[in-house]
């Protein structure tokens, strides 16, 4: 997305000067950081789920763990690029609409800080229903307690780095 801005250091602001969000898009810009976010993932998503079956499981942790530790990991992973998705589609709508960003920094105004937790907050009830529906159907818990580790795993695990600016 090309954004035009004045420069400080060109006396009329001719100068053009390009603004690219990063984190939504980083992984198509630098293929080379999925080796870094897959394995990254993983182990998030292993503590969490081994301290959610340890708090509200209380037995067979490891083997609950063993049976939703791939379809959790994959399904979260999904979640979370799909709400880059829909940044990207928020991004692309705020620059085309209003000449804005809403990745550049999502607390400079109230539609770029809508639009930002509205992304987070469809990645982590996504993240809780293929918890709750896919992933730990295999394990022994009950139903409450499904239920409470795949709200532990959306609180989490929801994509938070979306937040963070990237142009102050």
């Amino acid at each position: 997305m090309r954004r035009y801005y004045k420069t400080p250091y060109e006396p009329k602001g001719l100068m053009k000067v390009f603004n690219m969000g990063f984190h939504p898009t980083f992984l198509y810009i630098f293929p080379m950081l999925w080796f870094y976010s897959l394995p990254f993932n993983f182990l998030v998503d292993s503590i969490v789920l081994l301290i959610g079956f340890k708090i509200f499981g209380k037995q067979k942790v490891w083997h609950n763990w063993r049976k939703s530790i791939l379809l959790s990991w994959l399904f979260g992973y999904a979640a979370d690029i799909t709400a880059a998705f829909l940044m990207l589609a928020f991004e692309f709508a705020a620059g085309a609409m209003f000449h804005t960003s809403v990745m550049a920094n999502p607390f400079s105004g109230p539609g770029q800080f809508l639009c930002t937790l509205f992304a987070v907050l469809l990645a982590g009830f996504l993240i809780y229903i293929f918890n709750a529906k896919v992933a730990l159907r295999k394990t022994e818990l009950d139903d409450k307690a499904k239920r409470k580790v795949a709200l532990l795993m959306a609180i989490v695990t929801m994509p938070f780095p979306f937040f963070m600016p990237v142009m102050f």
